[in-house]
């Protein structure tokens, strides 16, 4: 049993870490070419995750003589793991936005000096988005359509300003109105900006209120155990008490994603 354990965690490692190269050859192996609804999607990136959640919920489950981590802790860990997607997804379209908005003012900047448009955009693009500027390399050096290339950018989470960036420039390339309308675009990117920054500190305090309360039966654990009641065990290896465990996460769960609803609906009104 414990020879059968031990293969199991290595395994769930060596899947869960692997180089990019490695994770994407295992991945094609085992699911095949990632298409398909979404849900498929997902779990092609994210299957090595579960397999060590699984895997470390089995251990928990021996090492504490309790059934019910055998569940708790592969959901808890793969709550973890979405969270942590969710907010490196958010970090990543935040970089984006502000990319956009560097890319529409140094555009404006160019334009001043007395640069051609499109070696305008190249150049802010190199220094402001090199992976944008990698797409327009062709087109700009070609003489080829540069609105197409935008408007298919602007699909990708964070650079949806892109489509109007595509519409300044379709209107009038090159000439005396496109530096006013891009530099109208850039004012407003970045007033809305400072106003998504305002509500994000706003809404950070009700945000923390509501972890900071989440965490507050995991301290009333800890001063029980200080004062001797034992509350762990009884939690653990009861069914009383492992029915307590369960219903008490999924109520602490429930008010946690209430609250980022809540907040989330704060986020799209304004």
């Amino acid at each position: 049993m414990n020879s059968a354990l031990a293969g199991l965690l290595a395994a769930s490692a060596v899947l869960a870490f692997p180089g990019p190269g490695a994770r994407r050859r295992l991945e094609t192996a085992v699911l095949g070419a990632p298409r398909g609804p979404k849900w498929r999607l997902r779990m092609a990136g994210a299957w090595p995750t579960v397999l060590s959640a699984i895997a470390l919920g089995v251990l928990s489950a021996l090492l504490a003589r309790s059934m019910v981590l055998a569940f708790l802790v592969p959901f808890g860990a793969w709550r973890a793991y979405r969270a942590w997607t969710a907010h490196t997804a958010r970090l990543a379209v935040e970089r984006r936005q502000t990319e956009i908005i560097e890319l529409c003012v140094t555009i404006c900047s160019e334009l001043h000096a007395g640069r051609e448009a499109r070696e305008a955009l190249r150049d802010a693009a190199v220094g402001a988005c090199p992976d944008l500027a990698v797409h327009l390399v062709g087109p700009l050096g070609t003489g080829d359509d540069v609105v197409t290339v935008l408007r298919t950018a602007a699909g990708t989470p964070g650079r949806e300003a892109l489509a109007a960036l595509a519409a300044c420039w379709q209107v009038a390339e090159g000439g005396a109105g496109m530096t006013a309308a891009i530099g109208e675009l850039s004012d407003g990117l970045r007033a809305e900006r400072a106003q998504r920054r305002e509500l994000d500190a706003e809404l950070a305090g009700i945000r923390t209120s509501a972890r900071l309360l989440a965490m507050l039966p995991v301290v009333g654990l800890i001063i029980g155990s200080g004062m001797g009641l034992s509350p762990i065990p009884m939690l653990l290896h009861t069914g009383v008490g492992e029915t307590c465990l369960v219903l008490g996460i999924a109520f602490v769960l429930g008010g946690v994603m209430w609250m980022d609803r809540i907040a989330r609906s704060a986020e799209a009104l304004s």
